[in-house]
């Protein structure tokens, strides 16, 4: 059996229904039944006007080697109110601390 080739970024899926139930870092599959974490971020308001809320939009992590799905929400959300643009989820701790790290190195600032 060939071993599958992963899609270049400008080939993968990027639909909200693909998403919500995968980690942003390691990609695993989230049960329905299982407690998830959260990281959410502000993004410059330039930076957001290119963005669809309500969609999921790739952001490429250079320092890590690869792009996450990062979730934007629409303007009417709790998480919009208290001033964030986008959040990922995640399946655990140690991928929350990966994420945080490396949207640190990236953007700066400090993620909640």
């Amino acid at each position: 059996m060939k071993p599958r080739r992963k899609k270049p970024l400008g080939e993968q899926s990027w639909k909200l229904e693909k998403w919500r139930s995968r980690c942003a870092w390691c990609m695993k599959k989230l049960p329905s039944d299982t407690q998830v974490f959260g990281i959410s971020i502000a993004l410059r308001p330039e930076a957001f006007k290119e963005m669809n809320p309500g969609t999921v939009q790739p952001l490429l992590l250079a320092s890590a080697g690869k792009a996450v799905p990062m979730m934007v929400v629409k303007d009417s959300s709790p998480t919009k109110l208290a001033g964030k643009d986008a959040v990922f989820q995640l399946c655990s701790v140690k991928c929350a601390q990966a994420l945080q790290a490396a949207l640190k190195t990236e953007l700066g600032g400090n993620p909640a």
